[in-house]
């Protein structure tokens, strides 16, 4: 055997023993990858399906153990790198785990649990008060629930959905968040609710009294005038031969005047009341506290609606009149010996409404300077010519739109129930409209609004946004401080308290 030496110098010596240390070194495996990547969705409610993507994951689903916050929930579906669970009952926000052969992996954020009751949205986004909302979510039958709009409790209806409950806007709302508690949970919508409030919301309708009237149908309609001083209503009875006042501070309604036939058209002028019938066609002067009936009788001038003279009309007559036939009159009375005795006169002065359709009586307005006509389903003016030039609306168009002169809509009822109508001294016309059960107001450019009343609404007092007129036989008065008297059907059913009369005032 030989033997050979080699000589390896001391540096080298030591890189060889290093490498010769690295090569007998035996090489470790490491250990497959195991994490939580994803959840979708991030929150929810129990039953939530959850999908966790990561990667390490056994693909039997019992191999895997899933924690929502430390309560374990059923895996489904498994694969390596996706788990299918749900929010399990009892959980709370909080971190969710997945434990597979001994390793635990963690969420980097929180999975936030919904509690229920929960809202996802409702519809519409904006309404007035006393309209309804849909609120769709989750939970609505687990408990007994409060809504509020902006923290105005409101009235819960139609809740035997558990995903869905109606509710109506509360009177005082104001726009901002739905919430809904149960539970000793409170759920608040992502976004604001808006609150409409319309220009009817700031009309307040009270009723005054009943007033009598005809025991049965086929009335000629309750005509009523307002006393100078604002204190007296003047009311015509239908059926009941009388003519009654209503005290406006006690509210009493008493026999003031009684004749022979139905008395129909009543005017306040100066120091009389005037007032005509609908059998012959006579008039009676009340005045120095003496009635007298005319001496003689025009069947065409009989007054379905009767006012003072106006505007041009004021030099030539006392009074206005439209007719039964829709013909415009005017009077011209005079009384003799401390109204021991009356006479008139009658002037045919328009005639373009007669025939109109339906048969619809024309209402007068008049304001000392200008004589209004609304008839045919229109607002018209009487000129300085005796021609009526159209104000708002469209002759026999019925409908119901607010809006420009030419673009807004009334309805009358037909046969004997034409839209009483008053005005202001700026010209400001009151109608009310038999096809809505509302006051629309007709401005000096023709412009109309509805100022009280809501169509669709039952109640008959209350805020102006939340109640409508059952308009019948009616009529409308205007007092100096802006207050409406309207004459409408009662909202007592009784035959021989037909009509009321209602109030109307204007907030700020």
């Amino acid at each position: 055997m030989k033997t050979f030496l080699l000589y390896v110098p001391k540096q080298s010596a030591i890189v060889l023993i290093l490498m010769f240390t690295v090569i007998s070194c035996k090489k470790t495996a490491e250990p497959a990858p195991f994490s939580i990547a994803s959840m979708s969705p991030e929150q929810g409610i129990v039953g939530t399906t959850v999908t966790i993507q990561g990667e390490g994951f056994s693909a039997t689903p019992t191999e895997n153990l899933v924690k929502f916050n430390g309560t374990s929930a059923t895996v489904t579906a498994a694969t390596a790198t996706q788990l299918t669970t749900s929010v399990p009952a009892g959980t709370k926000t909080g971190r969710v785990t997945v434990e597979t052969d001994g390793r635990t992996a963690t969420s980097t954020t929180d999975f936030v649990v919904i509690q229920e009751p929960y809202i996802t949205s409702f519809s519409p986004a904006q309404a007035e008060e006393g309209e309804e909302v849909m609120i769709t979510g989750s939970g609505f039958k687990k408990s007994t629930l409060v809504v509020k709009f902006n923290g105005i409790n409101a009235t819960v209806f139609n809740a035997n959905s558990d995903t869905q409950l109606f509710a109506f806007v509360p009177d005082g709302a104001t726009t901002g968040k739905i919430s809904v508690e149960g539970n000793g949970n409170v759920s608040t919508s992502s976004t604001d609710f808006t609150v409409i409030i319309p220009l009817t919301a700031k009309a307040t309708v009270t009723k005054l009294a009943g007033i009598p009237a005809y025991p049965t149908s086929g009335a000629d309609g309750v005509r009523m005038a307002l006393a100078s001083d604002d204190k007296s209503l003047y009311l015509t009875g239908p059926g009941q031969k009388t003519v009654y006042r209503m005290d406006l501070t006690t509210l009493g309604v008493a026999p003031f005047q009684t004749i022979t036939d139905n008395p129909v058209g009543v005017a306040v002028s100066s120091d009389q009341i005037f007032f005509g019938e609908s059998g012959p066609g006579y008039y009676y002067t009340y005045r120095f506290d003496k009635l007298s009936k005319s001496t003689a009788a025009n069947p065409n001038a009989r007054p379905w609606s009767l006012k003072s003279a106006s505007g041009a009309t004021a030099g030539k007559y006392s009074y206005i009149c439209t007719n039964f036939n829709n013909e415009l009159f005017g009077i011209t009375n005079g009384t003799a010996g401390g109204n021991t005795a009356s006479s008139f006169t009658a002037t045919l002065v328009n005639s373009q409404l007669k025939g109109t359709p339906d048969q619809a009586n024309a209402h007068l307005a008049t304001n000392g300077k200008s004589v209004f006509v609304s008839g045919n389903n229109a607002l018209w003016k009487l000129q300085a010519d005796n021609t009526l030039k159209l104000v708002a609306g469209a002759p026999g168009q019925k409908g119901y739109a607010d809006g420009s002169a030419s673009t807004a809509r009334f309805q009358d009822g037909g046969y004997a129930r034409g839209n009483a109508i008053t005005v202001d001294e700026k010209d400001n016309v009151y109608l009310t409209d038999y096809g809505c059960g509302c006051i629309r107001k007709v401005d000096d450019q023709g412009n109309v609004t509805t100022v009280a009343g809501k169509k669709t609404a039952s109640a008959r007092t209350g805020k102006g946004n939340r109640m409508r007129f059952n308009f019948d036989s009616w009529d409308i008065a205007l007092a100096k401080d802006g207050a409406l008297y309207v004459i409408a059907t009662n909202d007592v059913s009784s035959q021989t308290l037909r009509f009321a009369v209602y109030k109307v005032v204007f907030n700020p």
